[in-house]
């Protein structure tokens, strides 16, 4: 494959691509690789694989994309023996890109901890800068569990030419732990969706909503939110928690056992999952979203819930905490807390008309603030600098 583009090439390396070996996961990274239309890009998408006979190499994404790369890696669960795993995805990755002729001029990792150890040698290889973006989930399971990693670690941000926070909140933990210049640091949160935003005046009271992936119900804070409900009755007896998203029977059965066991069969609804278009229809007529996910990368819904005009709950030191602590429609919580998230939903049910106000008469600033054309301007100027050209 020889590069005939006049665009200047970008290598995406992540493991968060649909491609042909795993057709579900977010869109966050594809939206922000394919929205980008002043430059040219090829995406090494990774899945992690036990068994080595497993790897492979496919071309495309499944989807009608030749500039994806679908990509098995060997790697053990846990991040156990993580660095030679993402050195041998750098062997794998120089070697496709030398037999296609496929010529790179920047490479941007879209993990610093897990892609960037991959895509560090392999820029020194090809003799190009490195970009990578840093999202606190798993960056801070791997400061936390592999400390022994931290030469490695300050080894990558040594060779990047600039450090793209996902994660707003984590960049004051990583520059405790590394000295980074600031003048290499951004931030660069996920996009809003492309479909229609809208808000309305219109809403029922006291009834919230929660989006999630009930596969990892945990994770994402329902156990906990549900005992935090049940105390928020005492106070708002007429309250309602709509639960969307999908998840296998087993969890689904799961589930409902906890919360029949709680008693709340009358106030809560399982109401399995809908499309992005369908789901921002509905939106608007929630007093507000509760989501409080224990380390969350940054978090979509948030977003769109906001533009719809209904406040959130969200958890402090993960998410989108750090992206909207200028907007006071909003309850950041604990969420190993109880008491923190009952709190929380009390202030929601208090404050939902006001709180839901503002948002309305402030639409266009929330939007602005996440708009996509300003970070990929902000993003296509950086890539000029380092590449000293002209877009």
């Amino acid at each position: 494959m020889n590069d005939l583009s006049p665009k200047p090439r970008v290598l995406h390396i992540s493991a968060d691509y649909p491609d042909a070996n795993r057709a579900e996961t977010t869109q966050a990274v594809r939206t922000f690789v394919r929205s980008n239309a002043e430059l040219d890009y090829f995406v090494i998408s990774l899945n992690r694989v036990t068994n080595p006979f497993k790897c492979n190499s496919i071309q495309g994404d499944d989807q009608g994309d030749p500039q994806v790369l679908s990509m098995r890696y060997w790697g053990f669960p846990y991040g156990l023996l993580l660095a030679l795993s993402m050195l041998i995805v750098a062997f794998r990755a120089h070697r496709m890109l030398r037999r296609q002729h496929i010529k790179v001029d920047l490479i941007h990792a879209h993990k610093l901890t897990f892609e960037g150890l991959a895509a560090q040698p392999l820029a020194r290889w090809l003799k190009v800068p490195l970009v990578v973006s840093v999202r606190g989930e798993a960056e801070s399971k791997v400061l936390q569990f592999k400390p022994h990693y931290k030469s490695l670690i300050k080894r990558v941000l040594e060779d990047s030419a600039r450090v793209l926070y996902v994660s707003a909140w984590f960049r004051p933990i990583l520059n405790r732990h590394f000295d980074i210049p600031a003048e290499k640091q951004a931030l660069l949160p996920n996009f809003v969706s492309e479909n229609s935003v809208s808000s309305s005046n219109a809403f029922e009271r006291d009834h919230f909503v929660t989006i999630l992936d009930l596969n990892v119900f945990r994770k994402k804070g329902l156990d906990r939110l549900l005992l935090a409900f049940t105390q928020c009755l005492k106070q708002c007896p007429n309250a309602k928690l709509d639960i969307i998203g999908r998840g296998s029977e087993q969890v689904i059965a799961e589930v409902l056992v906890l919360i029949v066991g709680l008693g709340l069969q009358d106030r809560v609804k399982l109401l399995g999952t809908f499309d992005n278009a369908e789901l921002l229809q509905r939106l608007p007529h929630y007093a507000a979203l509760v989501l409080p996910s224990h380390n969350e990368t940054f978090g979509m819904v948030y977003v769109e819930a906001l533009l719809s005009g209904i406040p959130i709950l969200y958890s402090k030191s993960t998410g989108i905490d750090g992206f909207v602590d200028w907007i006071p429609a909003k309850v950041g919580v604990d969420p190993a807390s109880i008491k923190s998230i009952t709190e929380g939903l009390n202030n929601l049910l208090e404050h939902q008309e006001a709180y839901r106000q503002w948002l309305i008469e402030n639409q266009q600033a929330i939007q602005a603030n996440f708009d996509r054309d300003t970070y990929l301007s902000q993003y296509n100027k950086t890539i000029r600098e380092l590449l000293g050209c002209v877009i």
